[in-house]
């Protein structure tokens, strides 16, 4: 019996170093994944919502994907996850999603997401429309549907806009919740990245797994700066507690 439960614990950490992302049960049934991207996306995606279904590709500069990070952050030869934009709609959504596994199925968790990232935005400048910092808006969110991009209607026109409900700017929705904004904390220069570390751990989403044990997390940026945005995300960690 001992070998078989030694043998369980053995396959159950392999998996975890194999995925890239650690799960740690705490208490009862909560958990814990933290995932680095210094060294790839460990299964994260990139994507961008809120911009017209027919625009010119050239113009909205969307890019997304593993970078090398930026000297002046002291992290040679590691990596984060970068996404890029420039928000000719006013109201650019980029975002990266990942699909949690394992939990229990049908059960309501509350969801503590801590993300860090670098940004070159300094406090208090002005830019068209909004601030670069100011007007960055993060996000955190979960939902048990995949959040994707599908097309609706805006403006009279066919637009990109979130399966789920993130909110709008400033304001968070059913699956996500406002955590800070992308200005930089310390340096007051442009084009100079520093990081920040924000949480919604004063609000803490609530969420249900689906049928087989899983949920979808996310993080991202809504924008009210009409500008172009380049950041920089270098880790995410991820606790759940049932409800």
């Amino acid at each position: 019996m001992k070998k078989t439960l030694v043998l369980v614990l053995f396959l159950s950490l392999s998996l975890m170093v194999f995925t890239g992302c650690s799960q740690e049960r705490g208490k009862g049934d909560d958990l814990e994944f933290e995932f680095d991207f210094s060294d790839g996306d460990k299964g994260w995606e990139g994507d961008f919502t809120d911009y017209p279904v027919d625009y010119e590709e050239d113009i909205y500069e969307l890019d997304q994907g593993l970078r090398e990070l930026p000297a002046e952050l002291g992290r040679n030869g590691k990596k984060g996850y970068m996404l890029q934009g420039h928000n000719r709609s006013d109201d650019l959504f980029m975002y990266m999603k990942k699909q949690l596994t394992g939990l229990q199925p049908d059960t309501l968790y509350a969801i503590i997401i801590e993300v860090e990232f670098a940004t070159d935005a300094p406090a208090g400048a002005v830019g068209i429309g909004g601030p670069p910092g100011e007007a960055l808006f993060v996000k955190v969110g979960a939902s048990t549907e995949e959040p994707v991009p599908v097309e609706g209607e805006f403006g009279g026109g066919p637009y990109y806009q979130l399966n789920v409900d993130k909110g709008s700017q400033s304001e968070g929705g059913q699956n996500a919740v406002v955590v800070g904004d992308g200005a930089k904390l310390e340096n007051d220069e442009f084009d100079v990245y520093e990081l920040k570390v924000l949480d919604n751990s004063s609000e803490p989403l609530e969420i249900k797994s689906d049928a087989d044990g899983n949920l979808w997390v996310f993080v991202g940026t809504d924008s009210g700066f009409e500008g172009k945005t380049v950041l920089y995300y270098t880790a995410v960690n991820v606790a759940l507690a049932e409800k």
